[in-house]
Order: C-alpha cells, then structure tokens, then sequence
C-alpha cells in the first residue's frame, strides 16, 4: 500500500468484499497514533501515520526499527468479530508469504498484537493503482500489454503454489516507479482461493467485482486458475478501450452480459493484441487461455509483433493521423545552390560518357556474368496467425509443410494470389482443413473446424476371409453370321 492524495472513489468498482479502502487518510482510532506518537506493533515498527482504512482492516505507514526502512501494515480492527474475515485474513498472511516474484507484494513478517489481532508487514510502495491510472484515460498498447505481462507472470507463480487471485481488478494491481523502470505490483490476496481455502467458501458463494468476474464466477460454479485469466483479459480490455467489455447499472445485469452477450468490438487494438484478448475472453474456459505463464508468452508475442517494421506498417485503428504542420528547416542560400546545382550537372555528364565509353564493343546480347537475376520473385508480407485450437498438441500443416505443434504461431503470405490450406493433425483424431487466403498482414483468422475423433477400425474376425459371392457374368451375344450363299 501507499500513502496518496485522497481520490473520489468510482462506484463502478465499489466491492463489499474489499479489505481495505483507499480514502482520505483518518486518525488512528485503533492504536491512538495522535495521542502515542510512540506506538509500537510487534515491539519494532513504529507506526508513522495511518494510510487507509476498511470495514475490518487497517493499514498503518510504519518505520522499521531494526532494518531502517518505511513498511506498510495492515491490522485487523479491535472490533472486528466475523470470524469468516479473520479465516481469509490469516489466509492472505499464508499465501502471500509464499509468494516471491517480483510482480507480487512483499510480505515481511506477520504477527499478533498484544490483544491478539493478526497483522502483516508488507512494502510500502510509491505510485498509483491502475484504477487511478484509468481515470486519465486509456493506455497506450505497448504499456497496458507491459503491464498485462508482469501481472499474469506474478499470477503464473501464484497458480503454480495452487492460489488463484478470484478479485483481481484495477484496484489490486499498482503501478510503481523504481528509478525509470515501471514495475507493476499484484495486492489483496485476501480472498484467494485454492485447494486450501475451499473450506472458507459456501457452495454458491459469490466473490469478485463485476465487470472482472468470469461467467463461472457470476454463475457461481466451482472456480480454478482460469478465472484468473479472463479477469485479466477484462483489465487488458478497459486499458486499452477505456472502459471494461461489460458493464452495466446493477452489478446483476453485468454478470448476465459476461455469461451471454459477445464480447464488444475493439476500435483502438492491434489485431495480434484483439487474438489474445478474445482468447482470454472464452466463455467456455476449456476454449481459453489455459495457464497464465501462457497468457504471458501470448503477451509478450504481441509486444514483439508490434515493434517489428512489418506490423507498425500494418494499419491500425486509433494510430492519429500525422500532423500537416511542419517547421520549415533553413535551406541553402541562392549562390550555395546554384554551385552544387553545377556540380550535380558536371557529375552526371560524366557519367553518361563513362557508361557510353564502357558499353562500346559489347555485342546487344553480352551481360555481365556478375548481373543479378531478375527472375527473383520479391518477399511477400505475411499474416501472422494464432492456432490454438481446443485440442492441444495439434500438428500444424500450412500447404502440405510442417509448421509447429499447438499452441504456435503460423506465417502466411499475403498477397501471392493463392488460396492456402491449413491443416490439423493429431493422432486419433480426423485432419481438419480450412483454405485461408489472407488479404492483409492484420486480418483476423477464420474459424477452423474442430477436431473430430477417429473410429476405432473394427478388428478382422479370427476366421477365414469370406470369399466374395459369385455374380454370374451375362455371356457375350455372338453377331449373326452372314447368309451362306
């Protein structure tokens, strides 16, 4: 957490369930911080001020004693009697402290207070959380696709320790600025869950803000990592739109829209970044993004495709149309021009006469042996194409040629005139076909069919083949023969 200037909070993303909020900062009603300036916790953080405060937590600014160095805390109110709150709160202390990546906040050290309430010591960061950033507008590409990067790394971590986030949303994610390097930092583990908090959540128990929550979430079915990832997909959306795919007056109707309704068209994306983020965006979870250290790979892909020459050519949407208005340099002055004007002209005639003087002798058909061939057909673009089909470890065949192995990346050439064939192939399982012939590098990917599985061939009987019956063939009918004279 981070001391910052008091912010109206959007109602949008109001959540009953958050742990903390991020208001004005109050007095410290719990640890009397104005009438002890001396409040200690844990017997060497000295509380400094107070940062923010919830229905049930608080978070103090704190100065650690022994190491020399600001720390942030979060403490459970005296008051506070929800046995269900202090379970998840002893759970974010478990599963926060296992956690290292670098995308992921610190904890420290955790503890009790004198009169028994759980508290952690975490960093304390300086910045704002991407819902601050929001509020400016939408992100350039390359930054919300950075940032999308770091969090799904931090969560790839968190699923590998079988902890899945279930409220990830602008506000738990913090933009950091460690000297001219932006480090994106993933808080509020509080309701995490996994194959250890399953016991902390009733059957049909709702968790998650809105307009971020997957359509088994809002369905309230038994979640896993993959919530995580269509979360993720929501805040990647609203980075670059501006605003989330779905979202709506009642949090009721928004959670209809991410169970039925499309996923709206995206005017200020890459066509590489729209893939992933449909991708990320499935309905179905067994159709997307599988894991998030794929999710991340995807990510950055994306972010190479859009340095590369070939794809900043491509034409993209929201690219502003280049200013008329240009500063006149200074040219040349009258006498300097028309010197190099006679220079230019006295080295081109000479030229001439070089070339008129080299080609005397030489026959009409002669050609230097060293002359490159015209024959050379150019380079063609390539449209760079996901294939990620439900099905995984699928061989990839573009005209016949062996391309990779699902998940991967397939080039096609743009503009030959030809109508291309790309093949599905898996063991067990028929060849699905689709002809693509991609007009441009950005255009999207036609629906490939869907691998359907083989028949098993039914085994020969143990006894001997059956001879074919018999036809009789019809006798050939004889011509008549001609009168005998």
């Amino acid at each position: 957490m981070s001391a910052r200037p008091p912010r109206p909070r959007d109602p949008r993303r109001a959540d009953p369930h958050d742990n903390v909020a991020t208001e004005a900062p109050v007095s410290g009603v719990d640890l009397n911080v104005t009438a002890d300036p001396e409040a200690m916790i844990g017997h060497r953080y000295r509380i400094t001020g107070m940062i923010g405060e919830g229905g049930m937590g608080l978070v103090y600014e704190a100065w650690d004693t022994q190491v020399g160095r600001r720390v942030a805390i979060k403490v459970v109110r005296s008051d506070t009697t929800d046995s269900k709150y202090l379970s998840r709160f002893r759970r974010e202390l478990e599963v926060t402290s296992k956690l290292r990546h670098p995308s992921t906040i610190r904890v420290f050290e955790h503890g009790e207070t004198k009169d028994r309430r759980p508290y952690m010591v975490m960093e304390l960061l300086t910045g704002n959380s991407l819902a601050q950033r929001l509020e400016a507008g939408p992100l350039s590409e390359i930054e919300a696709l950075q940032i999308a990067q770091q969090v799904a790394e931090s969560l790839s971590e968190a699923h590998e320790h079988g902890v899945y986030h279930r409220d990830l949303k602008p506000d738990n994610i913090f933009i950091e600025t460690v000297g001219v390097t932006k480090v994106v930092k993933v808080l509020d583990f509080g309701i995490a869950g996994g194959m250890e908090a399953t016991r902390l959540t009733q059957a049909g128990e709702v968790f998650g803000t809105p307009q971020y929550m997957s359509p088994e979430q809002c369905n309230g079915q038994r979640l896993d990592h993959r919530t995580d990832i269509y979360s993720l997909a929501c805040i990647l959306f609203e980075m670059l739109e501006g605003r989330p795919p779905f979202s709506c007056e009642t949090p009721m109707a928004t959670m209809l829209k991410h169970v039925r309704a499309p996923v709206p068209p995206m005017r200020r994306a890459h066509p590489i970044t729209q893939r992933v983020i449909a991708l990320g965006l499935q309905k179905d979870r067994s159709r997307r993004i599988q894991n998030a250290g794929h999710f991340a790979e995807l990510l950055t892909e994306a972010i190479s495709g859009l340095q590369t020459p070939s794809q900043r050519a491509a034409p993209v949407p929201f690219a502003p149309a280049p200013s008329v208005a240009r500063i006149a340099a200074p040219g040349p002055s009258p006498e300097r021009a028309g010197k190099v004007i006679a220079v230019l002209g006295a080295l081109t005639a000479l030229g001439l006469v070089a070339l008129i003087v080299m080609g005397v002798g030489q026959t009409p058909n002669a050609a230097p042996s060293n002359a490159p061939s015209t024959d050379a057909a150019p380079s063609l673009p390539t449209n760079r194409a996901l294939i990620d089909p439900e099905v995984a470890g699928v061989t990839v065949l573009l005209d016949g040629s062996v391309q990779c192995e699902t998940p991967c990346w397939i080039e096609v050439p743009v503009g030959d005139g030809r109508e291309h064939e790309i093949r599905l192939r898996k063991a067990g399982f028929h060849d699905a076909v689709a002809p693509w012939r991609p007009e441009s590098v950005g255009q999207l990917l036609p629906s490939l069919p869907e691998l359907r599985r083989a028949e098993p061939a039914m085994a020969a009987a143990p006894s001997a083949a059956v001879a074919p019956p018999v036809v009789d063939e019809p006798t050939p009918q004889r011509a008549p023969s001609a009168p005998q004279p």
